[in-house]
C-alpha cells in the first residue's frame, strides 16, 4: 500500500490465482464471490467468458480452492458483473457480440445460473471504444424491477464521433425491448420487469452525452451517479504515451437523473492532463457553456501518471472515516504488452467532498488493476494479467494463467455482512462498473 500509515490498517493477501482474465466481481448471499473471466489466449480477442464461484469460509483473506463455474458460454471479454435481487447481469464487450446476458440465480449460490434473456448491441464498424460498464439498483418499492445504467462509447479518441451513427439495441431469448436507436457518447437507463414468465425492458433513456467512455458507473451512499470518463490519448504525431486530457470522475445527483441530459464536454472542452486548465479541444483556454465540469481530474500525483480508469466502487465501511466519503478508482495504464514498465496503473482513493485523491496503490506494482469489489470490511482487486501482457506468456507463464484476485482487510474488529452492500436509506444496491483502455 501506496501509505505508510496504511500498513497497520490493513491486511493484503493473495485471495485466488491463475485466473483467466479476472475482471468485475460480485459478492453472493453466502459471502462467496463469482468473478468474470474472459477465455482464450489473448484478452481483447476473447470470444467466450465465464463466471466462476469462489469460497473464502474462514474468512482469511484467501479462497478455498479453485473456482467452481457457475454459468460460461457468455459473448467474450466479460467487462461488467452486476446483480440486483435473483437477477445477474453479465457484460460482454467483444467485438461484433456486445451484449449483456441475463441469468437467474438457483436456489443456492453454488447452483448453476439460467439465462434468462440478452440485450444485444449493434455499433458500426471501427468503433474505438463500445459498451463496457454498468451499475444496477432496484426500483424502490417493486422488487420485479431493476434499473440498469450502462455507458456507450465515442467512435474517435479525440473528435466527434461522425453524425448520424448511432448504435442499435434489441432483445433476445425472453427479452422483449423498444429498440431506438442510441447515441455513442453517453450514458443511457433502462429497466427491466421480471414477470415470471419473461423480462421486458424499457425504452432507453439517456442521461448523459459529451463523453468519451464512461467505463466505471457507480452509485454513491447517497444515491447519486458517478463514473468516471477516460482522457484523449495524445493526438498524432504524439505516440499516445502521455495523455492529452485528464481521465476524470463525473457525478449526477440523485435528485437530477434522468431530469436533464447533462452533457460532459468530449470532444469539445477538457482538462490538460498536465496542468489542469479548461481547454478547448484546439488546445486554447475556454470557459464551458452548458458543461458539466468533473469533480476530480486525475492529473499527476508525486509525479506518477493515472491514465486508463476502469471500475469504480465505494470503501467497505469498515475503511474508516476518512475513506467513507469517496470512491476506489483502479487504472488500467499502458496496455498491448507494456510489462514491468507500466507506470499509469495505480489504484487510487478519490474523496468526493474534498476533490483531493491519493494512490492507496502505487503504481508498477501490478499489471493491469481492474474489478474492485466492497464488501462489509474488504476491499477485492483484480489484476487481469500480473505478467503485465494481455496476451502471449513471460518465462513461461501464459497472459490467460496469470490473473490473480487481491483481498485488502481492514483489521479493525468489524462482523462480516454476508451479501451485497445496501445503500444508506435507499435500499438499493452498490454497483460497479469498468472499462478498457485501448491506444491505437
Amino acid at each position: 500500500l501506496a501509505r505508510p500509515q496504511d500498513a497497520a490498517r490493513f491486511s493484503v493477501t493473495t485471495y485466488a490465482t491463475a485466473i483467466a482474465f479476472p475482471g468485475s466481481m460480485i459478492r453472493l448471499g453466502d459471502g462467496s464471490i463469482l468473478v468474470a473471466s474472459s477465455d482464450g489466449s489473448n484478452l481483447f480477442k476473447s470470444k467466450s467468458g465465464r463466471l466462476l464461484r469462489l469460497q473464502d469460509t474462514n474468512h482469511d483473506g484467501v479462497a478455498d480452492g479453485a473456482p467452481t463455474v457457475v454459468a460460461s458460454g457468455l459473448p467474450g471479454l466479460v467487462t461488467s458483473l452486476r446483480q440486483t435481487g435473483n437477477l445477474v447481469m453479465a457484460l460482454s464487450s467483444q467485438d461484433g457480440n456486445q451484449a449483456i446476458t441475463l441469468l437467474t440465480k438457483g436456489a443456492t449460490p453454488g447452483d448453476v445460473l439460467t439465462v434468462a434473456g440478452k440485450i444485444h448491441f449493434s455499433f458500426p464498424s471501427g468503433f474505438l471504444h463500445t459498451i463496457y460498464a454498468m451499475a444496477t439498483r432496484p426500483v424502490p418499492g417493486d422488487p420485479t424491477t431493476t434499473e440498469l445504467y450502462f455507458n456507450l462509447g465515442s467512435e474517435f479518441n479525440d473528435k466527434p464521433t461522425t453524425p448520424g451513427k448511432t448504435v442499435g439495441i434489441s432483445g433476445s431469448e425472453g427479452v422483449s425491448l423498444i429498440s431506438p436507436n442510441l447515441n455513442p457518447g453517453s450514458i443511457y437507463r433502462i429497466k427491466l420487469h421480471d414477470s415470471g414468465s419473461g423480462i421486458t425492458v424499457s425504452a432507453p433513456e439517456q442521461i448523459a452525452t459529451g463523453l468519451r467512455n464512461a467505463a466505471g458507473i457507480a452509485f454513491a451512499r447517497n444515491g447519486d451517479l458517478v463514473f468516471q470518463d477516460n482522457g484523449i490519448d495524445t493526438p498524432p504525431p504524439g505516440d499516445g504515451n502521455v495523455a492529452l486530457s485528464a481521465d476524470e470522475l463525473n457525478r449526477i445527483g440523485i435528485s437530477q437523473i434522468a431530469a436533464k441530459i447533462f452533457n460532459f464536454g468530449f470532444p469539445d472542452t477538457y482538462t490538460d492532463a498536465v496542468t489542469g486548465s479548461t481547454m478547448c479541444i484546439l488546445g486554447t483556454s475556454c470557459p464551458p457553456t452548458g458543461v458539466s465540469t468533473p469533480i476530480i481530474a486525475f492529473l499527476p500525483k508525486d509525479g506518477r501518471r493515472s491514465e486508463g480508469a476502469v471500475e469504480v466502487s465505494l470503501a467497505p465501511e469498515a475503511f474508516g472515516s476518512d475513506f467513507s466519503e469517496g470512491f476506489f478508482v483502479s487504472f488500467f495504464g499502458k496496455t498491448f504488452g507494456a510489462g514491468p514498465t507500466n507506470d499509469e496503473n495505480p489504484v487510487v482513493f478519490a474523496d468526493l467532498n474534498t476533490g483531493d485523491y491519493f494512490h492507496f496503490v502505487n503504481n508498477q506494482l501490478l499489471a493491469h488493476p481492474y474489478g474492485l469489489l466492497a464488501t462489509d470490511d474488504t476491499l477485492y482487486l483484480s489484476d487481469l494479467s500480473f505478467i503485465g501482457y494481455e496476451f502471449g506468456s513471460v518465462d513461461g507463464v501464459p497472459a490467460n494463467q496469470a490473473g490473480v484476485i487481491y483481498a485488502i482487510r481492514s483489521l479493525r474488529d468489524v462482523a462480516p455482512v454476508p451479501g451485497p452492500l445496501p445503500v444508506a436509506g435507499l435500499g438499493i444496491v452498490y454497483a460497479y462498473s469498468r472499462r478498457i483502455r485501448r491506444r491505437i
